[in-house]
This record gives structure tokens, C-alpha cells and sequence, in this order.
């Protein structure tokens, strides 16, 4: 393929990037029912499976629903299953990221959260002087 034909489509980004983030949303807010469970807090709250559960629940979410954003941002003709495995992890890796993106590079974010900001600056700023 020739290079100098490469396009990413910006609104296809970001439709595939609202869809994992909503998907994320989604998928934390289930796992947190097992997570904050008294049970899992009890009995696996030491063995390192909140890693692991997250990641393996999202790639078969990813698998059977075939979202692949891989092959969705870069024109694929048809989802793979690595593709999806891909974007399975990207999803189980939380709405934190997302979050931090909307705030710190788009500047998304409340007006609230715009002063805690200018306070927190300000505070610094006087730490300074």
C-alpha cells in the first residue's frame, strides 16, 4: 500500500473513541459489582486478579460483540479476533485514561473541576513566592 494514501478519518476516530470509552464505562461500573463484593474483598483481594479478570472480560465482550477498533480506525475490510483481543485490553484499562484525556488535552471538563484547578494552581504558585 502507498504510504502517501494513509488517512485516518477524524470523525470515524472518534465515534470508534467514544464507543470504547462508553464501553469502558459500562464494563467498569459491572466489574466493580464483583470487585467491592465483601467476597471478592474477603478472598481474592490479595492475588493479583484484578488485572486479570477485567482484561479477559472485556476481549470476549470485544470478541462476541466483533469490536475491533483497530480495524475500525484503519479501514480493515472486515474485524479480527486480535483485533478485538487488542481493543479488549484498551477497554478493561478503565475510564481513567479517558478521563485524564478529555480534561488535560482536549480542556473537557466542569466548571468545577476548572476551579479546583485555578485553586490548586494558585496554591502552587503562592508555595513559590
Amino acid at each position: 500500500m502507498d504510504p502517501n494514501l494513509f488517512h485516518v478519518d477524524q470523525e470515524r476516530l472518534l465515534e470508534v473513541l467514544v464507543a470504547v470509552i462508553i464501553m469502558s464505562f459500562l464494563l467498569e461500573r459491572v466489574l466493580a459489582l464483583l470487585f467491592e463484593s465483601r467476597f471478592f474483598i474477603k478472598h481474592f483481594a490479595k492475588r493479583s486478579l484484578k488485572e486479570l479478570i477485567p482484561f479477559i472480560v472485556c476481549a470476549i465482550v470485544c470478541v462476541l460483540w466483533d469490536f475491533d477498533a483497530v480495524s475500525m480506525i484503519f479501514l480493515k475490510e472486515s474485524t479480527t479476533v486480535f483485533g478485538a483481543i487488542i481493543t479488549g485490553g484498551v477497554v478493561a484499562g478503565g475510564s481513567k485514561a479517558y478521563i485524564e484525556l478529555f480534561r488535560r488535552v482536549m480542556g473537557i471538563m466542569s466548571t468545577a473541576e476548572k476551579e479546583r484547578i485555578a485553586i490548586k494552581e494558585a496554591q502552587i504558585e503562592k508555595a513559590k513566592k
